[in-house]
C-alpha cells in the first residue's frame, strides 16, 4: 500500500517552481512570521541550488508546497529557507525534502568537497532537525531578532563501519 508521502517529489527548481518557491518563503517568512522582505530575497539566491517538494496529486502541473536552497559555505553545504506551506506541515513532506537534498549534496559532484550539511535553525524549530538527525553546536546567536543555533549532520556518501565525521565545533 503506498504511503502519503507518496504523492511527492523532490527535485531542482525550474524557474516557474523557483518563483512559487519564492512566494512560498515571502508568505511564511515574512507574512507569518515577520521577517523582513529584503532579508528574505538575497543575492545568494542567485547562485543557490533550490530544491522544491512537489504534491503531484493536485489538480495542476506542478503544485510546490515546500522549498529549501543549497549554498556552498567555506565549511559545509548549508541549507537554508527550508519552509514547507503551514497546511502541509505535520505530514512529513519536511523529512522528504530534507532527506531527499541530503541525498542531492551526497550525489553531486559540486559538493564532494564536504563532511558535513549544516544549517541556521530557529531556536523553536530545532527539534524539527534533531528528528532529522542534525546536532546544534556552538551559541545561540541572534537573526533579526530571532533566535537561531547552527546545527550538523555528517554526508553519507557510502555507508561504512570505520569512518567517524566530527561536524562543526
Amino acid at each position: 500500500m503506498p504511503s502519503k508521502t507518496d504523492q511527492y517529489k523532490v527535485h531542482v527548481a525550474s524557474e516557474d517552481e523557483f518563483k512559487q518557491a519564492l512566494r512560498i518563503r515571502v508568505h511564511v517568512f515574512v507574512n507569518i512570521q515577520k521577517f523582513p522582505l529584503n532579508e528574505e530575497v538575497d543575492e545568494l539566491d542567485k547562485t543557490a541550488t533550490h530544491l522544491v517538494i512537489i504534491d503531484t496529486h493536485r489538480n495542476v502541473a506542478s503544485q510546490v508546497v515546500g522549498t529549501l536552497r543549497i549554498l556552498k559555505a567555506p565549511d559545509a553545504a548549508k541549507f537554508g529557507r527550508v519552509v514547507i506551506l503551514p497546511e502541509y506541515q505535520g505530514q512529513g513532506i519536511g523529512k522528504l525534502l530534507m532527506q531527499a537534498a541530503e541525498a542531492y549534496v551526497a550525489k553531486s559532484s559540486e559538493y564532494k568537497e564536504y563532511e558535513c550539511t549544516k544549517l541556521g535553525s530557529q531556536w523553536d524549530k530545532r527539534g524539527f532537525y534533531e528528528s532529522c538527525g542534525y546536532e546544534a553546536r556552538g551559541d545561540i546567536y541572534d537573526d533579526t531578532g530571532c533566535p537561531h543555533i547552527w546545527m550538523y549532520k555528517p554526508i553519507v556518501r557510502r555507508p561504512s563501519l570505520t569512518t567517524s565525521v566530527t561536524c562543526g565545533k
